[in-house]
């Protein structure tokens, strides 16, 4: 099949393109950075270098494909709302002009949420690529990022400490772009009928289980948790140069998972099986990266430039 990828080489691309080369198929890379249109040929796929809010060179790279995989850079400025609006008519459109008839869209649970933050922008792209006749599209929904935890790298080494705006004993699902990958190769290879929803997590877990195994494995018999205020949560992003808007967004999005059974509620609807990257899997990680003193996984954003 020809396949037209968005993401770059990013923790999913890097991990999907290999894949739909070895079974043969015509693969195309969208990225921005002419370094990494080099190493996206010496993979034996074709670079285009653009991006996401062109909508007539998104329409050119999707000519002929027979499915595309869609995302959102999480670097935009601005709005988070507001360009989530502007990239789902972008998509849209680009899809329609170019005929393509299968979708695989990288979106998130909460899309659907208003309470959800940051998260509910999300539906603004579901819904453009609902209103596409005659085109399947899954929607992929992972949860939230175990690279997120990175954020608490200079508190633990600093202070011993992990501070969230989320009980300690909360329960969370985390999701390993290996285990969205895995998922979203599968649906490129055979995109289903229709509109469908394909929720994806790693392991559940709360932070007083990860603080238990960190306590181990750094070791750091003294780490804890202090939880913080809503309000304490915002003045710490904005003390880092996060704009108002988003940092109100992103502590909004954590305060809905202080409520598991609503967040996850679609999710255990449907009741998708677990991946394979666990909780033991990334504390061994964390501890690797952190005594290293290697700079952070650390962010929520899946796409490389």
């Amino acid at each position: 099949m020809k396949i037209t990828l968005l993401g770059s080489l990013g923790h999913i691309g890097s991990i999907v393109a290999p894949a739909l080369l070895k079974d043969g198929h015509d693969v195309t890379i969208i990225t921005t950075s002419q370094k990494r249109a080099a190493q996206i040929k010496e993979l034996g796929a074709n670079a285009a270098i653009g991006t996401m809010t062109d909508e007539d060179f998104l329409s050119r790279q999707f000519q002929n494909a027979d499915v595309v995989y869609l995302m959102i850079s999480g670097n935009s400025d601005g709005s988070i709302f507001e360009n989530a609006k502007k990239q789902g008519q972008i998509f849209s459109n680009a899809v329609r002009k170019a005929n393509v008839k299968n979708v695989v869209d990288l979106s998130s649970i909460g899309a659907y949420e208003p309470e959800a933050g940051s998260l509910y922008a999300y539906h603004f792209i579901e819904d453009k690529l609902r209103e596409l006749n005659d085109v399947n599209v899954a929607f992929v929904r992972p949860v939230g990022f175990y690279s997120n935890l990175y954020t608490n790298v200079q508190s633990i080494r600093q202070n011993h400490v992990i501070y969230s705006n989320i009980p300690e004993q909360t329960e969370g699902k985390r999701v390993s772009p290996i285990d969205i990958a895995k998922v979203v190769l599968k649906l490129l290879e055979q995109t289903p009928e229709g509109k469908t929803i394909h929720y994806v997590y790693s392991d559940t877990f709360s932070m007083h289980q990860l603080i238990e195994m960190l306590k181990v494995s750094l070791p750091m018999p003294d780490l804890h948790f202090v939880q913080i205020t809503d309000q304490e949560a915002e003045n710490q992003l904005l003390s880092n140069g996060i704009p108002m808007s988003i940092a109100k967004s992103f502590v909004q999005m954590n305060a809905f998972q202080r409520n598991p059974e609503k967040l996850y509620e679609d999710l255990n609807r449907q009741s998708p099986v677990a991946g394979h990257y666990k909780l033991t899997d990334f504390v061994q990680e964390f501890t690797a990266s952190f005594n290293d003193q290697k700079p952070s996984g650390g962010s929520n954003t899946l796409v490389d430039k």
